[in-house]
C-alpha cells in the first residue's frame, strides 16, 4: 500500500481550529479584570494567537502539498494503542474532577507510558509520579493556577 497523505486531515483540522481560536480571542475580551491579579485575557489570547498561527501554517503547508504521510492505515497493535490511549484519556477527564489532579494523574501517566510500550518498572513509576507532581508544583504553586482538587489532591 502506498503512503497515505494527511493533506485532507491537515486542511480540515486547520479550518476547524482557526474559527475556534477567533472565538476564544473574541470571548476572552469580555472577561472581567480582577484587582491585583492583572489582566487574565493575556493567556487565552496568547494561546489563541499561537494556535491560530500554527493552524494557518498547517493549512498553507497542506495546500503546498507538504503534508506528512503515514506508511499505512493504523492496524493491529498501533490501532490498539490509539484506542487504549483514547479510553484512558476519557476516563481521566471524567475522574479528575472527582478524585483530584494527582490522584488521577499518577495512574493516567502510568497507563499512558505502559500502553506506549515502556516496561521498565522504575521508569514507569518515576514518570507516573514525577510528571503529575512536577505539573502540580509548577501550575498550582508557582503559577497559582487552580487544579482539580476532588476527594484527594
Amino acid at each position: 500500500m502506498p503512503p497515505i497523505s494527511l493533506k485532507k486531515v491537515d486542511i480540515i483540522v486547520s479550518l476547524l481550529v482557526i474559527p475556534i481560536c477567533l472565538y476564544v480571542f473574541y470571548e476572552s475580551a469580555r472577561w472581567p479584570v480582577i484587582d491585583g491579579t492583572g489582566n487574565a485575557t493575556w493567556v487565552p489570547r496568547g494561546d489563541a494567537v499561537c494556535l491560530m498561527a500554527a493552524a494557518f501554517l498547517l493549512f498553507v503547508e497542506a495546500l503546498r502539498g507538504r503534508s506528512l504521510t503515514i506508511p499505512s492505515r493504523l492496524a493491529g497493535a498501533d490501532r490498539s494503542r490509539v484506542l487504549w490511549i483514547a479510553v484512558l484519556t476519557g476516563a481521566y477527564t471524567i475522574a479528575v474532577e472527582y478524585l483530584g489532579f494527582i490522584a488521577t494523574g499518577v495512574p493516567y501517566m502510568f497507563g499512558f507510558a505502559f500502553v506506549l510500550g515502556e516496561r521498565r518498572w522504575v521508569r514507569l513509576i518515576l514518570f507516573a509520579v514525577g510528571v503529575p507532581i512536577a505539573t502540580y508544583i509548577l501550575f498550582r504553586t508557582a503559577l497559582h493556577v487552580p487544579l482539580p482538587q476532588g476527594w484527594f489532591i
